[in-house]
Parts: structure tokens; C-alpha cells; sequence
């Protein structure tokens, strides 16, 4: 039989036991650790163009120059001589004139590129194709050389430009510019056949 004291003894080790239980379960636990972020960037790029140009020329204003007066002798057979003959050296000076020269065609906006490169730059280059120089329509001829690509701040065959993301409202774009020569062309139409390649690459 348990002795009185001895019961007093148990109660009261009970409660403080309990006590001690119940503050402790009421104390906050926590624990916290710190991650380190990082984001590989993959090489990306975007070129945008048009795959087909077609140039319309505007017409020049038809004219008829008046190279003066001329007196010619006629025999009574019908045959004449004298007189100031047209050549092509005294002909007058018309609007519209492109002998023996190119002319100079700056076709705008028309590629862009964006996306990501190491160094935040990419390289874009035009090349005409081997065999892609001319323009024809039958023996008419329009022949392209010396194109060049341009960012509008830099022009060359090759140029480096920004990426400046993938954003499409931030894109670099740019022109497309070539000479044209018109010796061997002798007839209006559609002249087609020549080509050009843009190549962008990252840096």
C-alpha cells in the first residue's frame, strides 16, 4: 500500500514533468539555408527577312529634246548629205541619264535579328550567289555587284551588330544595299533571277 508521502511525491514529480512538457511544446522550432541561383544561356538567334524583293522603278518623264536646227543638201535622186548629224557625243542632256555607271539601291528594313551570344553580338553578312548576279528578261540584262548589308550605322559585306535579346520590339534591323547596272538592259519588264544570302551568326 502506497504511503501518503510517497503519493504526495508522484503528484508532485508528475506535474512537474508535465509542466516542463508543456513549455517546451510551446516554444517556436525553425531552421533556414540559402540557395544559389544560376541560369545557363544557350546561344539563340533569330534572323528575320523577306525572301523575295521585287523593285519597282518609278518612270522617268518621257521627253523630246530639241537639238537646234540642221540644213542638209538632197540630190535629185533623193539622197542627202551635210548637215549636223546626231552622235551619240553632242546628244543633249536629258533627266534621266546612266551612262556608264551604277546606280545605287538602298532596299530599307529589310532584315532584323535578335537572341542571345556570349558577347551580346552577332555577325550578319550578305553574299550574292555564284551565278545569282544578274537580272534578265531575254537578252536584257540588269547586273547587282558590290552588295552590302547595313545596320544603319555600320555598312559592309560583313558587319557586327547587337542582339539586344530576343525582345522582337528591341530586334536590330537593317538594309540591304547594291549597285545596278543598267548597260545591257534594253527592255522595260520584269527582269528577274538574282539572288543574295544573309547569314547572321552569334559571337
Amino acid at each position: 500500500m502506497i504511503k501518503l508521502k510517497h503519493l504526495y511525491a508522484i503528484l508532485l514529480g508528475a506535474l512537474i514533468t508535465f509542466g516542463t512538457a508543456g513549455e517546451a511544446s510551446c516554444e517556436g522550432r525553425s531552421s533556414s539555408g540559402t540557395a544559389d541561383i544560376s541560369a545557363s544561356v544557350p546561344d539563340f538567334i533569330v534572323l528575320h527577312f523577306y525572301s523575295s524583293l521585287n523593285l519597282n522603278f518609278a518612270a522617268p518623264s518621257s521627253e523630246a529634246l530639241d537639238q537646234g536646227g540642221n540644213t542638209l543638201n538632197v540630190s535629185w535622186q533623193g539622197e542627202t548629205s551635210g548637215g549636223n548629224q546626231l552622235a551619240a557625243g553632242n546628244l543633249m542632256g536629258e533627266k534621266m541619264q546612266l551612262d556608264g555607271t551604277n546606280t545605287t539601291v538602298r532596299v530599307p528594313n529589310v532584315w532584323a535579328v535578335r537572341g542571345f551570344s556570349q558577347t551580346g553580338t552577332a555577325s550578319v553578312a550578305v553574299t550574292v550567289p555564284k551565278g545569282k548576279e544578274t537580272l534578265s528578261l531575254g537578252e536584257s540584262k540588269i547586273v547587282i555587284s558590290n552588295v552590302l548589308v547595313s545596320d544603319n550605322s555600320k555598312t559592309a559585306g560583313t558587319i557586327t551588330t547587337n542582339l539586344n535579346g530576343i525582345t522582337r520590339s528591341k530586334a536590330t534591323i537593317g538594309s540591304i544595299l547594291m549597285d545596278l547596272n543598267f548597260d545591257q538592259t534594253n527592255r522595260s519588264g520584269l527582269h528577274s533571277g538574282a539572288q543574295y544570302t544573309i547569314t547572321a551568326s552569334t559571337l
